[in-house]
C-alpha cells in the first residue's frame, strides 16, 4: 500500500470515529429547568463545591438527569469552573432567593461535587 492509499484509509477511519462520537455529544448530560431557589449554602472549605443552592423542584423529576437531590453546586472551590465565575453564578442564585424570582438553571450531571450536580448557567427571571 502506497502513502496516498494509507492517507485515504486514515481519513476514512478518522471520519468514522467522528461519526461514532456524535451520538454521545448529542446526548450531553445537561438540561434546563425553571424553579425557585429556596435555600443557599456557603462553606469555607471545598465541601459540596463550597457553595450550593436548594431548588424548589427536584432536578431529576424536572429534567431526567442523574441528580438525586434538589441541591445543586456552583463549584466555588474552582473545580468545574473558575472561582470568579462560580461566585457570579452563586450571586445570581442568591439574587433569585432574596427577591423571590424564579430562575432558569442549566444543570450538568456529568460534573458533580459528591452527588450534587453542577449549575453552569443561571438566569434570574423577571415578572
Amino acid at each position: 500500500m502506497n502513502d496516498r492509499s494509507k492517507f485515504k484509509v486514515a481519513r476514512v477511519v478518522g471520519a468514522a470515529l467522528v461519526l461514532l462520537a456524535l451520538p454521545a455529544a448529542l446526548q450531553a448530560a445537561q438540561a434546563r429547568m425553571t424553579t425557585n431557589v429556596v435555600r443557599t449554602l456557603a462553606s469555607e472549605d471545598a465541601s459540596y463545591g463550597g457553595c450550593m443552592a436548594q431548588l424548589q423542584d427536584s432536578v431529576m423529576e424536572a429534567t431526567g438527569l442523574d441528580c438525586p437531590s434538589k441541591w445543586v453546586t456552583f463549584s466555588c472551590a474552582g473545580e468545574h469552573t473558575s472561582k470568579a465565575t462560580a461566585r457570579r453564578l452563586y450571586d445570581s442564585a442568591q439574587l433569585a432567593f432574596v427577591t423571590g424570582r424564579q430562575a432558569m438553571v442549566a444543570v450538568d450531571d456529568e460534573r458533580k461535587h459528591d452527588s450534587y450536580c453542577f449549575v453552569s448557567r443561571i438566569d434570574v427571571l423577571g415578572n
